[in-house]
């Protein structure tokens, strides 16, 4: 089967996410997989040539499974601020065409699947013209992401579109499957399949000692650790400022970059956390089964926002894998999907220091983090998921 995915999000330098895992498992599976994204996360113009010419990547894979990888185009566009993102969406539109319109050139896919707002409205134009099947997979309320509150309600109005038009809908968990009925798609053609985990990769017998001496740890050290991109609702800043009323041995690793970072950096230095708090920046996704054995508490302490409301990060599941309690803020989407006493401490703001204290006690971690496994054994295998998203696509190619 020949699939296009097409999205906004930086494939090669974000993530992995959903799609990333769901599609080179497809690879390995023999399925001709090819994504259209954009340069999101370009330095424009005079620090970087003006022109980005188009790219194509082979065999690109971010994940850890075996696979063969994905091709990834990038068109053309101009790397100016204001300039950028409507060439990109031109560019983009123009190679979309030329790759469904021209059968002695290119094979037609087979199904489109798209991840987002900006690319939705041209994929699905394109694929009305052609016949194809268009599938909306969504990850996030995509409207919430945009940042301007005066172009928000216009996301909103292209997101009810899309959803409406779809021919089916795709959505990595209940809460958000709710929320693209009630915005419009129908509910008879959304389907929900969830996030998983690699068990083979993430569990026990992953060795970590050496990755613990090297960033300075002790072996009495309790480590709490996030990982991902810092934006500003991560809720990192929450837990920083309970470091200094817990024991001097309790310590926090961020491993990630982003928009936040230099915040965070900030408070690190307002507080004087020193040694307490360490910023290992952004690291290759093969070493995060190592992190995670590392640690003793992975954290999943987002701020309570319209933009979380609906998440299930992917690297819950992971964090559960590797058999470490998780302290959670409650996320009505997390909780859904991962109910309590799962391995999973939903805890409030005002229980957070209590919460802190108890998870000093190896023991109580120690079973907090075998249920956590039990869980994801039983639910988030990739390999079983990646058969129900096959099967989906298989159904509608037909």
């Amino acid at each position: 089967m020949r699939i296009t995915v097409v999205q906004e999000t930086d494939w090669l330098k974000r993530g992995p996410h959903q799609q990333h895992h769901l599609f080179e498992r497809l690879a390995a599976r023999g399925h001709d997989v090819t994504v259209l994204d954009f340069e999101i996360l370009y330095e424009p113009f005079p620090r970087a040539p003006l022109i980005a010419h188009r790219q194509i990547h082979s065999n690109v894979k971010r994940t850890l499974a075996p696979s063969n990888g994905v091709t990834v185009i990038r068109p053309f566009t101009i790397r100016l601020p204001l300039i950028a993102r409507p060439i990109s969406l031109l560019t983009f539109y123009a190679e979309l065409v030329r790759r469904i319109s021209n059968p002695p050139v290119f094979n037609p896919p087979d199904v489109i699947v798209n991840y987002a707002l900006s690319t939705g409205l041209p994929a699905l134009i394109a694929a009305r013209q052609r016949k194809i099947p268009f599938l909306f997979h969504v990850i996030d309320s995509l409207y919430t992401l945009v940042p301007s509150l005066i172009l928000r309600p216009v996301a909103k109005f292209f997101e009810h579109n899309l959803l409406r038009a779809s021919d089916r809908t795709l959505y990595i968990n209940e809460e958000l499957r709710q929320y693209g009925i009630n915005m419009g798609a129908k509910e008879s053609s959304a389907q929900t399949i969830r996030s998983g985990v690699d068990l083979q990769r993430f569990g026990s017998g992953v060795e970590s000692a050496s990755l613990r001496s090297q960033l300075g740890f002790k072996s009495d050290d309790v480590i709490l650790l996030f990982i991902g991109w810092l934006y500003d609702h991560v809720g990192v800043d929450t837990v920083m400022r309970t470091l200094p009323q817990l024991p001097a041995n309790v310590k926090l690793l961020v491993v990630g970059a982003g928009e936040g970072e230099p915040q965070l950096k900030a408070l690190h230095r307002e507080l004087n956390l020193g040694e307490r708090v360490v910023f290992a920046g952004s690291q290759p996704y093969d070493t995060m089964p190592q992190f995670m054995a590392m640690s003793d508490v992975c954290l999943l302490y987002f701020d309570l926002k319209p933009i979380t409301r609906h998440i299930v990060p992917i690297k819950i599941y992971e964090y559960m894998a590797s058999g470490k309690p998780v302290l959670a803020s409650p996320l009505p989407a997390v909780m859904r999907d991962v109910p309590p006493n799962h391995g999973v401490l939903y805890i409030s703001q005002t229980e957070l220091l209590n919460e802190l204290n108890r998870l000093l006690d190896p023991d109580y971690r120690k079973t907090l983090g075998v249920t956590s496994r039990k869980f994801v054994e039983e639910n988030c295998d990739w390999e079983k998921l990646t058969d129900e998203f096959e099967s989906l696509l298989l159904e509608m190619k037909r």
